[in-house]
């Protein structure tokens, strides 16, 4: 079974974190059925809409002599080439969306206009949480959802308690780079603001940037809680990460959060996004008699969301195209 992946996100030397779970979902599918043969087209948007833009003839061209069984996108604009009016090629596509390529909120405007047309040319959508599911149900009269897995191996609970217990300082993570608006940093800021004011609490915080998946699993295992504050998520895989370490998890009620922390001990999704009610959450996050529940690794594996329980749902959805009638 031979497929060609077109992502413009892909882990290379310099950005090692970059679409790292694209990758290792192509792994896990591979490892767990031998027979899947993937070649890799990576669109390196670095230098803008032009990297699209040359992507239509060039995966055109390579798919009609390429032999493919079927295409896999990730990304809303990676499937750019689905418009190309003269394609000479008639193989199922598959298209996985990721958050601000179908969800408006993001603010990509023209993005979501495309996503939605390229949407019309694919045989499967794979979507991530149920807003998502309704957004390219619109487009798509077959969606999956399937968010993205967790490396179980790498992501994993430390034996000992966070550095930071030592001194009475307690470290919240931030789980990405404060510069990407969407993840809005400035709440982070006030709530752990508000956390010091209104409880006394001394805290240290940590951003996950720039990171092998190794040093953010060890990040993880440092802190005492990790607070997300972002305005849109698809389904996000720090927070997955985290819970994979039964990192306690605070976060805003965005993409599938909800879903994943319910259940779960010392852990919440915040209905309401100011600095103090994400505080008080992160308070009780904090308190050791705050327990009950299921630990977060528990409810991964509960929801499947291990690699190779997502990669099997990933290999039945190629099988359904390539044996369909």
């Amino acid at each position: 079974m031979k497929i060609l992946l077109v992502t413009n996100m892909f882990p290379s030397e310099n950005r090692p974190d970059y679409g790292v779970f694209v990758k290792e979902q192509m792994e896990a599918v591979c490892r767990c059925y031998p027979e899947v043969e993937y070649d890799v087209y990576y669109i390196d948007n670095k230098d803008g809409n032009k990297a699209y833009l040359k992507s239509v003839v060039a995966i055109n061209k390579k798919i009609s002599g390429g032999g493919y069984d079927l295409v896999h996108i990730h990304y809303g604009l990676s499937g750019l080439f689905l418009l190309w009016p003269f394609r000479r090629w008639n193989v199922p596509v598959v298209l996985t969306l990721h958050g601000g390529d179908i969800q408006p909120e993001q603010g990509k405007t023209v993005q979501v206009a495309l996503t939605r047309r390229i949407l019309r040319h694919v045989d499967t959508a794979i979507s991530l949480n149920d807003r998502m599911t309704a957004l390219v149900s619109r487009c798509c009269g077959n969606v999956a959802k399937i968010a993205c897995s967790v490396d179980t191996e790498i992501f994993t609970p430390s034996d000992s308690a966070p550095a930071g217990k030592a001194d009475g300082r307690v470290r919240i993570l931030f789980p990405s780079d404060p510069a990407r608006a969407v993840k809005n940093y400035p709440l982070f800021q006030a709530a752990v603001s508000k956390l010091e004011e209104k409880y006394g609490l001394k805290a240290d915080t940590a951003c996950i940037m720039n990171m092998t998946r190794r040093e953010v699993a060890r990040t993880m295992c440092e802190s005492d809680v990790m607070l997300m504050t972002s305005v849109s998520e698809g389904s996000p895989q720090s927070v997955k990460e985290a819970m994979a370490c039964n990192l306690p998890v605070v976060s805003t009620k965005v993409g599938d959060v909800d879903m994943l922390l319910a259940g779960v001990g010392r852990s919440a999704c915040c209905s309401v996004s100011d600095p103090e009610s994400l505080a008080d959450h992160v308070f009780a996050a904090l308190s050791e008699d705050s327990g009950g529940g299921m630990t977060g690794r528990e409810k991964i594996f509960a929801l499947g969301l291990d690699h190779d329980s997502v990669a099997a749902r990933i290999f039945d959805i190629y099988l359904s195209l390539i044996d369909r009638p």
